[in-house]
This record gives C-alpha cells, sequence and structure tokens, in this order.
C-alpha cells in the first residue's frame, strides 16, 4: 500500500468516531507545547464510555496512575502504524489529520481561509468584548483548528457559544462562584460551561488566551484538572471547592475579621485539617504556629504522619504526592508573610519536578530539604531503575540546585524513597521543635 493510501484509510478510520478529533487535539496541544516526544498524557477529561473506542483501537486497556487516566502516545504510534502501515510519527499524522478535516491544503500554510477571517471580523463587531480572543484566532495557530472546525459544521451554533462567551466575560465575578452556578447566571443551565462541553472548552480557550503573560504565547487549554481549576480561580471560578484540598498541622490563618477560631484551635491541639479551597479562598494570612517561621512541605502521608507522632508541635503540608490548587494556594498566603518554606519529597523524576515548582513559584522563600546527593545515596532504591520517560522528566526543567543531584541519578540510575531518611529527618525536627 504506497504512503498516500496507509494515510487515507488511517483518516477515514479515526474520523468515524468524535473521540479521536478531541484526543487528537489534546495530542497536538501537547507536542506544540513540549515540542518533543510525549510519553503517557492526561485523558482524565474523558468517560471511560467516550474511551471505549479507543480501547478498541489500541486493543488493551488503558492504564491508571494515581487515579488518573492515561494514554501513552508511543503505544499508540505504534499500533496505528502497524495497522495502516505508515512510517508517519504520530506528529506528523496530527498534521495531516487537521489539514484534512479542515480543507486546509498545505500550499496555505496554518492561515484561515478569507472566508473564515470574514467572519472573524463580523463577530469581532457584534462582540467587542472578546476582540483580542478574535485576533487570535485570526492567526491560525494550530490550537484555534478546533474551532475552526467548529465554525465549518455550524456559523450558527458557533455564534450562539460566542454570545454566551461575551455574556460569560461580561459577568465575570467579583468575588469567586462556583462554575455551576456560574453557567446559571449566565446560560441558564449549570452544566452549561462543564469542562467536557463544546462551550466549556470555548471558556477555557477564551480564558486562557486572556491570562497569557506575553502576546506571542500560544494558547493552551489546560490539560489537568488542577490546571484547569487554576485558571479558573484566576477568574474567581471555582470548578471544585470541596475535594480540593490540602493537608496541615500547626498553622494559624486569620480571615478579613481577624484570627481563624477553627485553625487557632487545631493548632493548639496539634490536630490535622484537611482544608479545601473553599475555606481557603477567605483566608487573607497563614502562618506556622511557632516561633520559628518555617512551614516543612512533606510530599507522603506515611512520613509526615510518623513526624508528626515523635514531633508533635511542627508546622506541616503534606501534599499526597500532587499539588493541589489547594496547597498551592495556602503556600501563597505563607510565601506573602515570609514563611521559609522547606519542601521534602521523593528523590525521583516526578519529585524533583514537583520541587522544582515549588522553588520557581517562591524563590525567595522556599529551599528543598533532604534532596541532595548524600540524602540520594542514603536512601537509594537499588532494585528499581529509571527509564527513558524518567530521564526526560528530570530535564523538564533546569535549576542549579538540583544540577548535580540529577546528574548523581543518570549515573546510578535509581530513584529514592522518603522511607529512609524518616529517623534523620525526625532527629533534625526535634532539634528545631523541642
Amino acid at each position: 500500500m504506497d504512503r498516500s493510501e496507509s494515510i487515507k484509510k488511517a483518516l477515514t478510520y479515526f474520523k468515524s468516531n468524535e473521540i479521536f478529533f478531541h484526543l487528537f487535539l489534546l495530542f497536538k496541544n501537547e507536542y506544540d507545547a513540549a515540542k518533543q516526544s510525549l510519553g503517557p498524557v492526561d485523558i482524565s477529561e474523558f468517560t471511560e464510555e467516550e474511551l471505549e473506542p479507543v480501547k478498541t483501537f489500541l486493543k488493551t486497556n488503558l492504564y491508571s496512575e494515581n487515579e488518573t487516566t492515561k494514554i501513552d502516545t508511543n503505544l499508540f504510534e505504534a499500533r496505528m502504524q502497524e495497522q495502516f502501515d505508515l512510517s508517519l510519527s504520530l506528529d506528523a499524522f496530527l498534521t495531516e489529520y487537521f489539514q484534512d478535516i479542515l480543507s486546509i491544503k498545505k500550499t496555505e500554510g496554518k492561515q484561515p481561509h478569507q472566508e473564515m477571517k470574514n467572519f472573524l471580523d463580523y463577530l469581532e463587531k457584534e462582540y467587542a468584548l472578546l476582540t483580542n480572543w478574535f485576533n487570535y484566532l485570526k492567526r491560525g495557530t494550530y490550537d484555534s483548528q478546533w474551532i475552526y472546525q467548529l465554525i465549518s459544521e455550524s456559523p450558527k451554533v458557533f455564534e450562539d457559544h460566542v454570545l454566551h462567551l461575551s455574556e460569560a466575560i461580561r459577568l465575570l465575578p467579583e468575588r469567586p462562584i462556583r462554575l455551576a452556578l456560574f453557567g446559571q447566571i449566565v446560560v441558564g443551565e449549570p452544566h452549561a460551561f462543564e469542562r467536557h462541553s463544546t462551550l466549556g472548552k470555548l471558556l477555557l480557550h477564551v480564558l486562557a488566551e486572556d491570562a497569557r503573560y506575553h502576546a506571542i504565547e500560544p494558547v493552551t487549554i489546560p490539560g489537568s484538572s488542577e490546571e484547569v481549576n487554576q485558571l479558573l480561580l484566576k477568574f474567581n471560578i471555582l470548578r471544585d471547592d470541596v475535594t480540593n484540598y490540602t493537608t496541615l498541622v500547626n498553622l494559624y490563618a486569620e480571615t478579613i475579621e481577624g484570627y481563624h477560631p477553627m485553625w487557632e484551635s487545631a493548632a493548639h491541639l496539634h490536630s490535622v485539617m484537611n482544608a479545601p479551597i473553599r475555606e481557603l479562598i477567605n483566608i487573607v494570612a497563614a502562618y506556622p504556629a511557632h516561633e520559628a517561621q518555617i512551614v516543612w512541605v512533606i510530599e507522603n502521608p506515611v512520613i509526615f504522619s510518623n513526624i508528626l507522632d515523635e514531633v508533635p508541635n511542627v508546622p506541616m503540608i503534606c501534599t499526597h504526592g500532587k499539588l493541589t490548587l489547594a496547597t498551592m494556594e495556602l503556600l501563597d498566603r505563607l510565601a506573602e508573610e515570609e514563611t521559609d518554606i522547606r519542601y521534602c519529597g521523593d528523590i525521583t523524576p516526578e519529585g524533583i519536578k514537583r520541587a522544582e515548582t515549588i522553588l520557581m513559584r517562591y524563590p525567595e522563600n522556599s529551599q528543598p530539604w533532604k534532596m541532595d546527593i548524600p540524602s540520594y545515596l542514603a536512601s537509594r532504591s537499588k532494585d528499581k531503575q529509571l527509564n527513558d520517560k524518567d530521564l526526560e522528566i528530570l530535564d523538564t526543567y533546569s535549576l542549579d540546585i538540583f544540577s548535580c543531584l540529577k546528574d548523581e541519578m543518570k549515573d546510578r540510575g535509581n530513584p529514592a524513597c522518603q522511607e529512609m531518611l524518616l529517623d534523620e529527618m525526625i532527629s533534625e525536627l526535634k532539634y528545631y521543635y523541642q
């Protein structure tokens, strides 16, 4: 089978089910952002029912990691090449796919057709609040091409969406409100702006365009639930204000009315609290319940509990292995009070990536703890090996403070876990908090 026939066969197959359009859009956005091969991609935004055609194509189940459903793009690429006798990479095929589905010829590059520009000009005149967004769409970037597809399918339906988007921008709240209530106010439907809906995806694209730091940046719709939560919160919209929480102990907090009595009582009793984002948005200040203005951010809940058993007055936050919106909101409040943030995670590629995220967000207030070469050598898991994807994650950021540790990990080829350092950590904290 020649190359063109193989591509046509693949295009016909993938255009037969709408899930592949949304999946390929996610892949393309990830490729454009990463500029490299992807490996596993978070697809938790899709339901199990929606993913059935994907499972059928892959002839295998998708896998979960920390309750997150993921798909291995390398596996998808290999399966695609095998089934359709393709020599194209997945990234190259996505270009063919979107050029075909949007009828964009290679000689025309990425720019939308003149008819599309004329329609966007018309919308801009009618809905001036979205002027910046329309100007961005006219640039014809890949992240906009799914929107061209919506326009092509039904300009009238798309204009109805634009009407709601314009109202959403006009009615952006000054104080935090829930996404469902915002949908009810703007559209008269509480589920209107849910993440999986077309209108919800369009709203995220509009907000992401507005939230860019520089006009030259591409717009990337947030991939993970946490990133979606962070983007919406920038505009005072709460998607999940109860189950998104952070675990803490021995911290004081203040609202605009003064000391928060619940936090104060919990600190006096050394009681652990799970504080949801619903409560944190009312906090104007937070600080350790100890004269040493240090908070210890612990990744592992078992380590967190064991430390608390031995050093009950230590101010701590437990991340449970992920940096939730609630955790970041609390750390923001602590950093504003010039609290010293000490981050301690597993010495793994993901653990170091989380540590680097903290250090880059709070460069004046944060530093790693027990994440150095001596700690690594003392806790190295010799029976576990780093794979190629792990090595890619190590190079996600490049902070000087971790450069030697990363080199050591690459040389040794092993991750390390916090449990081996527990006694040493407790001993050190007892010195601080006798």
